[in-house]
């Protein structure tokens, strides 16, 4: 019998065609959506930065009619610019740009010259901020109710539809505000002005995505997150309050601040804002009263950190081609304040200070459940404290020669200007301690329960788009143990801020006990420790001035014996060289030398001391490290660099500085005509000696003497003149170099 033939084989399975991730899916949801609902709540955020950038470039800011520099469209771009600086932008100058100068250059010529650079500007106006946040929450809460419309029962996108309009409009803002962005870059005079669009589009998707999102769902997330971890809704309650008391005192802040700057103010009050009643609303009028409003929210947050004992603090530091680099600092406190303008100032800021303090403390036991998140709410508060204070300063950073600054010289310079952050660390957290802890006994002497403004959401009452199809928590099991109920009003481990049931009307003489134990409490726990500290540190400069010392910042003297105490003779007074870096206990050195007929000996604040020509004085001081002495023509002239702390050899330094110059297109022909290490004074240094041709076709000579002292402090001695004068002014170099001495400025 045959076999019988083999069965065919089956046919070949066909799989289905692939499914997309959730991912893809939510994503493909979201680019498929109402884009046209997305447009308008994005046109909100938009247009308000428009609408502003137009409104500052009107004014032409003191320009001639008929000599127009920078027209209505670049204004308006750079108006942008500054603008974007508050959703994350940073305002960027680049080029070069022509300048004229009728005073005396680094070397001692007038000169037109073309400067060339970069320089970035960091400032955040804080009321940029805020207005485009809550432009965006009031377009997205338009969106939201046409979401209600359009989400269908049951449909499995229903929960996620708020987040997909959340991704709709984010990309909008981000496009949108990254065309802005490419917009606002002006040239102007061969300057170039850029906003960093990039930069500026990467935050603001993250700004309009957390903000959207958080209109549109944050019921969802905070329903779904508090269902397995309660203490979320919790730190959720506490940071809205933290915000709206930073609100509120930041209010209060600005209106006793400008109230205080009217009682107490040298000029009477005026303010940038006292421009608008002015009939020429133009000009300088209109550029400040904008920076003004712009910086509204920064200049209120500086004057609550004064009045909390945070001192105003100014840092510069930076480098330059010619005699190294420095570093400096001032600040301005309350003693700083008291001097200024008298001891009722630093009381009205004290009060002021106490003001917000103790809103502080009241909105967040009023809107806390009970102890623990009210603490919670007071560190989130001082949190955000810090984080304004950090970031609410100005800070600019240049290097070459474009001179944003006004240093006058090329080189990397560097200013930070704010609120000093160590000591807003210190004096924030006395104030606000002290307001945490006042703050439910005022509720309790206003006769209001903590706690009484706010009420606990229940699963119930959600009102984000698609609510009603979101999962819900599982039933609690079942067991033979009942569900586990809230703590009881009486429970020994609850802590309670409201007050007992009341047994009958209180007393008046324990309110009024009350009222006065806060507030003196909390007076000496803030005010006190801010006043003390403040007084034993005066603001961390030790009181130095330029006068602080009892002198002049620049002193003269051509008599030897001026150093001698009056108390005892001159015959009395120590013989003997001296070191170098010895000085007296009143900053001038101990062993003057003998001063040549036609000089004067000059004293600096910088700490240092020589002789030069009887009609030569201080003509200032460039990057807080270079002090200019010249006569009333500039041609000749000294500089002095002086650079604490240096890391580097004279020698090295002076190498790094030459190939400088070499590269300098603005001096040309440079001669090397001595570079070599020496010991000047007894310490290690180096001299050099060079010439070069300026722009005006001069032969400039320049000698520069440098060491190290022994504190680290490099002094760098430059002596910069004309050449074909040069063997008349050998005998001024040689004189300063005989008379050099360091002082004790401490």
């Amino acid at each position: 019998m045959p076999a019988a033939p083999p069965l065919p084989p089956p046919p070949a399975y066909a799989p289905g065609p692939a499914q997309p991730s959730a991912v893809g899916q939510f994503l493909g949801r979201a680019l498929r959506g109402d884009w046209a609902g997305a447009a308008q709540a994005a046109l909100w955020p938009v247009g308000f930065l428009l609408v502003s950038a137009f409104a500052f470039a009107i004014p032409s800011y003191g320009q001639d009619a008929d000599d127009v520099v920078v027209g209505f469209t670049d204004r308006m771009r750079i108006a942008l610019a500054s603008l974007l600086q508050g959703v994350g932008g940073s305002l960027e100058i680049s080029g070069s740009a022509s300048s004229s100068s009728s005073n005396s250059s680094l070397y001692g010529d007038s000169y037109e010259a073309t400067a060339s650079g970069s320089a970035s500007i960091s400032l955040v106006p804080l009321l940029v901020t805020v207005l485009w946040i809550v432009l965006l929450v009031v377009g997205v809460r338009m969106l939201r109710g046409r979401l209600y419309a359009r989400v269908v029962p049951g449909a499995p996108d229903g929960a996620t539809a708020g987040l997909e309009a959340a991704v709709r409009v984010a990309l909008l803002v981000t496009g949108a505000t990254l065309v802005l962005g490419l917009i606002a870059q002006p040239e102007i005079q061969g300057v170039e002005l850029s906003a960093a669009p990039f930069l500026t589009a990467l935050w603001t998707l993250l700004l309009s995505l957390a903000v959207a999102g958080g209109v549109l769902h944050a019921d969802d997330l905070r329903y779904r997150v508090a269902g397995a971890r309660p203490g979320v809704r919790m730190t959720v309650r506490a940071f809205g309050t933290a915000v709206r008391a930073m609100g509120w005192v930041l209010l209060i802040a600005a209106v006793l601040g400008y109230v205080g700057l009217a009682l107490f103010g040298e000029d009477g009050g005026n303010s940038p804002s006292d421009a608008a009643d002015s009939a020429d609303f133009d000009g300088s009028a209109a550029a400040a009263l904008g920076a003004f409003l712009m910086l509204l929210p920064n200049l209120a947050l500086a004057v609550l950190g004064l009045s909390w004992g945070a001192p105003l603090q100014v840092e510069a530091r930076g480098t330059s081609s010619f005699g190294g680099g420095g570093y400096e600092r001032e600040s301005f406190g309350l003693s700083r304040l008291g001097d200024e303008l008298g001891s009722g100032a630093v009381v009205y800021a004290l009060a002021l200070g106490l003001v917000c303090a103790l809103t502080a403390g009241v909105l967040i036991a009023r809107r806390s459940l009970d102890r623990r998140e009210q603490l919670l709410s007071a560190g989130l508060f001082f949190g955000l404290f810090l984080l304004l204070a950090g970031v609410g300063g100005l800070g600019i950073d240049s290097t070459g020669g474009l001179d944003v600054l006004g240093g006058g010289s090329s080189g990397s310079r560097q200013v930070d200007m704010g609120l000093s952050v160590p000591d807003a660390l210190l004096f924030g957290l006395l104030w606000i301690g002290g307001a945490a802890f006042a703050g439910p006994y005022l509720l309790q002497v206003a006769g209001v329960g903590a706690g009484a403004a706010v009420a606990p959401p229940l699963p119930g009452q959600l009102s984000y788009p698609g609510a009603q199809f979101a999962p819900q928590p599982p039933p609690a099991p079942a067991g033979p143990f009942p569900p586990q109920q809230p703590p009881s009003p009486y429970d020994p481990h609850t802590v309670h801020l409201a007050p007992a049931p009341p047994g009958g009307p209180p007393r008046p003489k324990r309110r009024v006990g009350i009222w006065v134990g806060t507030i003196v409490g909390a007076f000496v726990i803030g005010g006190g420790a801010a006043a003390g500290v403040l007084l034993l540190s005066d603001d961390g400069d030790g009181g130095k001035d330029d006068a602080g010392n009892g002198r002049p910042a620049a002193a003269r003297t051509t008599e030897p014996a001026a150093s001698a105490s009056p108390e005892q003779p001159a015959s009395e007074q120590p013989t003997g060289s001296a070191s170098p870096d010895s000085a007296s206990a009143s900053g001038e050195p101990t062993d003057l030398p003998d001063i040549p007929d036609g000089y004067h000996q000059v004293f600096d604040e910088k700490g240092f001391s020589f002789a030069v020509p009887e009609v030569w004085q201080r003509q200032g001081v460039e990057n807080g490290s270079q002090i200019t002495y010249a006569g009333s023509t500039g041609q000749e002239h000294f500089l002095i660099g002086v650079i604490p702390d240096a890391p580097y050899t004279s020698y090295d330094n002076f190498l790094a500085m030459e190939k400088h110059l070499k590269a300098d297109k603005k001096k040309s022909g440079y001669q090397r005509l001595r570079l070599e290490k020496n010991t000047f004074q007894g310490r290690t240094g180096a001299l050099w000696e060079y010439t070069y041709e300026n722009e005006a076709g001069q032969t400039v000579h320049g000698i520069d003497q440098a060491y190290i002292a022994a504190d680290g402090t490099e002094f760098a001695i430059l002596l910069s003149v004309q050449d074909d004068v040069w063997s008349q002014s050998e005998e001024i170099y040689r004189v300063a170099l005989d008379t050099w001495r360091l002082t004790d400025t401490d």
